[in-house]
Order: structure tokens, then C-alpha cells, then sequence
């Protein structure tokens, strides 16, 4: 038998991997299922609700009690999905960064060494990466959408605002933004109007195929922008940076390295506090925090908070 080389395919250029991330009420759940030939063609796997409160059809996904359950879970709503993978064309996650804060908060209990915080991260950061799989095996020719609110970058010196962000850890970033045809964000600009702007397209033919998609007519209230609230944005940023601020001091005179400073430095403000906050619990005793006048781990992450 004559084996020969076939020469490779050329990849067509399609936009099946999507990232959509937004402040509430901005319009990320419309614009997914705008993805799909009609909104009933579109499945969402909802961690909040929100999609089956819009009407939309829907999985809403339980967390479990356990981290580990959480991927076991996870391929239980997609066999649901695949069951039903006629009824539908386009699959949404709602929210992706949910599954990364709750199951931080099931390990959370777990960290009583530094080799014990260390093999949580790990398995966190190996969750999302069996989510992935499961993902790409199971509906390679589906459109995948994935829904994130959005976080303010803000200046590490002067606390301003500069940009905003998906509310993703830099590890979750890597794990899902390199398998994404587009990024985009929605917003509303300062006429209260809905905003989408497109990035990292990973094929630029498609681009008018993606505005074609955005342009389509959907009817979702159009809340004005109060005052106030842009006012608590400001001051959730001022806080998020006295909270980082807080943190490094609380290292430092905990006696972190130079080294253990540069790690968390080159972290997204939120993750370097989260860092700071577990290797704080690892140097001192439960009851050594609880003691304190001002405990930092209690300060930089109330019970209950997400």
C-alpha cells in the first residue's frame, strides 16, 4: 500500500470561540444569543439565573460541595446539552468566572500549608483546563460563547481608572482567552448607548460577519447611567487599590521576599490580593488572625464575598 502526505488543509476562517464580557444590564446575554439564527436556537449554561429570568433556554448549573465535583457537574450539563444538540447552535456560558470564584471558595478551607495552597491552585487552574477539553471535544462545530462580567484596570499609582478588564485571573486568562476567535466588550458610551467594541479578532475577513451579528435589532431596556452609580465605580476602584496597598504592607512586614514581592507585582491587582491573603493565612494561625485589632485576611476578604 502507497502511504503519501496530503497536503494540510487551510482553516476556514469562522468565529465559533467567543468571548463577550460587560457590567450587568450591558447587553452581553442578548448579543450571545444573537449569535444563533433565533434567540430559542440558543442554550445557555447559567450559573446566576439570569438567562431562564430572560426567557432564554437554559441549564442552570449547581454547585456542588466539593472542588472536584465541579467538572464532574460540568460534563453532566454538557451531556444535557449534547442530548439536545438539535434543538440548538450556539452554547453559552454564564458566567465563566463563577466556576474559578466558587471553586476558590471550596478550596479555600483546604489551605493549612503552603504545599497544600500550592496543589489547590494547581487543581483550580486543572479544572478550567478539563473544562476547556470538554468543551472543544464535545462540540468542536458549535459556537461556544463565553459570558464575563467586567473589572476596572486601574493606575497602581494614582488609583484612576484606565481601562476595564474581564473579571478573569491572569491563569484563567491563559487556559481560555488563546482558544478565542474574538474578544468583545459591551458597554454603554456617555449617550447611554450600547457599545460593543471587538477585539484580538483572530481573522480579520470576518469582521464584517461579526458587526452583521451585533447589528442586529433586539429590544433590551436601555438604563441611564446614574450619576451615583459612576460615582461607587470610582470608589470601588479606590477601594480595590487600598486593598492591594494593604496587602503588600502586610507582606512585607510579614517578612515576604523580594522575590515572593516581583511574583505578586506581575498579578492582576485582585489575584495579587487573593495571593497575599492565602500566604498571610499560611504564616500565621487561625487564631493569631482572628486576634488581630484589624485582621488582613478578614479585611481583604469578608465572609460570603465573591
Amino acid at each position: 500500500m502507497v502511504m503519501q502526505i496530503k497536503p494540510a488543509g487551510v482553516r476556514k476562517p469562522k468565529l465559533n470561540r467567543i468571548l463577550i464580557s460587560g457590567c450587568g444590564g450591558s447587553g452581553k446575554t442578548t448579543l450571545a444569543a444573537k449569535f444563533a439564527s433565533s434567540p430559542e436556537r440558543a442554550l445557555f449554561i447559567s450559573t446566576d439565573g439570569n438567562a431562564n429570568r430572560q426567557g432564554y433556554m437554559a441549564i442552570d448549573f449547581e454547585f456542588p460541595q466539593k472542588a472536584e465535583q465541579v467538572v464532574t457537574n460540568f460534563l453532566q450539563a454538557l451531556n444535557i446539552a449534547e442530548q439536545s444538540s438539535d434543538s440548538w447552535e450556539v452554547l453559552v456560558i454564564d458566567l465563566i468566572e463563577d466556576f474559578d470564584e466558587r471553586t476558590q471558595s471550596l478550596l479555600r478551607n483546604e489551605f493549612s500549608n503552603q504545599k497544600s495552597a500550592q496543589r489547590a491552585w494547581g487543581k483550580i487552574n486543572s479544572l478550567f483546563k478539563d473544562m476547556q477539553s470538554l468543551l472543544m471535544s464535545k462540540f468542536r462545530d458549535k459556537t461556544i460563547i463565553l459570558l464575563s462580567r467586567d473589572v476596572e484596570e486601574f493606575d497602581k499609582k494614582t488609583g484612576e481608572i484606565i481601562g476595564y478588564t474581564p473579571a478573569l485571573r491572569r491563569a484563567m486568562k491563559n487556559i481560555i482567552l488563546k482558544d478565542q476567535d474574538v474578544e468583545i466588550r459591551a458597554y454603554f458610551d456617555r449617550n447611554h448607548n450600547r457599545q460593543f467594541d471587538i477585539s484580538n479578532l483572530r481573522y480579520e475577513e470576518t469582521k464584517r460577519t461579526l458587526q452583521q451579528i451585533i447589528a442586529k435589532q433586539f429590544e433590551i431596556p436601555q438604563p441611564a447611567i446614574d450619576p451615583k452609580e459612576q460615582q461607587e465605580a470610582q470608589e470601588k476602584a479606590q477601594k480595590l487599590k487600598a486593598q492591594y496597598d494593604k496587602a503588600f504592607a502586610a507582606a512585607k512586614e510579614r517578612g515576604a521576599s523580594d522575590n515572593d514581592l516581583e511574583y505578586w507585582e506581575n498579578m492582576e491587582p485582585y489575584e495579587a490580593i487573593m495571593s497575599i491573603s492565602d500566604w498571610v493565612r499560611i504564616k500565621e494561625s487561625a487564631q493569631s488572625v482572628v486576634d488581630e485589632e484589624e485582621p488582613i485576611v478578614d479585611e481583604l476578604f469578608p465572609v460570603g464575598q465573591n
